[in-house]
């Protein structure tokens, strides 16, 4: 009885390592280079007619947009960018020190809306909350995002 069950148990065993081999001939090995991104930008609504809308900058000189109210194109959409541009902005934002900026800036002031901004650089991301009075110079990079925005999704076709 101890046999039967022993010569059970292996013949189990046999049986999965082999499925395992075949599986493993199977498989194909696919490298997919999904691309990381670098900015993001989003405005959040208020109770009157700001725009509202998320942007992503990728890697890969593209953008990923997404309307949601009081914005020119609503709606989601991806744009190739000119060549260059995530450079141009990956060295803007470094001169700038976006990494020694506050996490966020607030008040108790209400009905603003509110900016997140973030950058990734050399692995390392920072997201800054922007909801009332934060410095001019990040502001002027939060600007350079929503200008790539109305540059290339609203006015382009």
């Amino acid at each position: 009885m101890k046999l039967l069950i022993f010569l059970l148990f292996i013949g189990i065993l046999g049986a999965c390592t082999s499925h395992k081999k075949v599986a493993k001939k199977g498989t194909i090995n696919t490298i997919i280079n999904i691309p990381q991104p670098i900015f993001t930008l989003e405005k959040t609504p208020c109770y009157g007619t700001c725009p509202s809308y998320k942007v992503f900058v990728f890697d890969n000189d593209s953008l990923t947009y997404e309307g949601m109210r009081h914005v020119a194109k609503e709606g989601k959409l991806s744009k190739k960018l000119p060549k260059g541009t995530i450079n141009q902005l990956v060295k803007k934002f470094r001169e700038e020190n976006f990494f020694k900026f506050q996490n966020q800036y607030t008040s108790n002031v209400s009905d603003f809306p509110t900016t997140y901004i973030s950058f990734t650089d050399m692995g390392i991301t920072k997201k800054i909350m922007d909801y009332y009075n934060a410095p001019e110079s990040l502001k002027q990079l939060e600007n350079l995002i929503s200008d790539l925005v109305k540059n290339e999704v609203e006015i382009k076709k």
